[in-house]
């Protein structure tokens, strides 16, 4: 059975974490759950606050699919604008996230990014030219566009290794199932 890492970044969008989950699962995924803060309360098994460096190779090994959860904090992140609420403060290693995401990419594992989270990818130069979708929010659609993303008005896309959600809840299980089964 294949496995998925999911990194929980945020909760506050309550239906993000847990229905990316079901999908998961209902995909044939085994998921492991990796917080890096503690300020997320979910049940977890990665803990990326302490795992050692020398240990992130375990991870690219061990996992063949990437997905994040990231809420209002990737949100506010990626548009780059100080939150209403401290505790939408991304409050996690940024270099450690970046390295995840670059690093499983370049291994051609499956990178599953919904809502908000398109935009931070396509901030990391990995979507460029490719098609992808994004929370239907004009400022993350021009990040997509200014990254040379060709923006697609689409639940969800897959293009290659990458999925991207417009929104995870919302999203018909049928649909997400599709681009998780499609070749990439």
């Amino acid at each position: 059975m294949p496995k998925a890492l999911l990194y929980v970044i945020d909760t506050a969008k309550r239906d993000e974490y847990p229905t990316l989950k079901n999908f998961l699962v209902k995909g044939g995924y085994e998921v492991d759950v990796a917080v890096g803060s503690r300020d997320v309360n979910v049940n977890y098994t990665v803990d990326l606050m302490t795992l050692p460096s020398d240990k992130l190779p375990t991870l690219f090994e061990e996992y063949d699919a990437f997905a994040l959860a990231g809420g209002f904090k990737i949100y506010y992140h990626v548009l780059q604008k100080k939150p209403p609420l401290k505790i939408w403060d991304l409050n996690i290693d940024k270099e450690r996230l970046a390295q995840l995401v670059v690093e499983f990419n370049r291994r051609r594992k499956l990178l599953i990014a919904p809502m908000a989270v398109p935009a931070y990818v396509a901030q990391l130069g990995l979507l460029s030219g490719r098609h992808a979708t994004v929370y239907p929010v004009t400022e993350l659609i021009k990040i997509l566009r200014d990254n040379k993303v060709n923006f697609v008005n689409k639940q969800v896309v897959r293009s290659e290794n990458i999925i991207t959600v417009k929104d995870i809840t919302t999203t018909s299980e049928k649909e997400f199932l599709a681009a998780l089964r499609e070749k990439g």
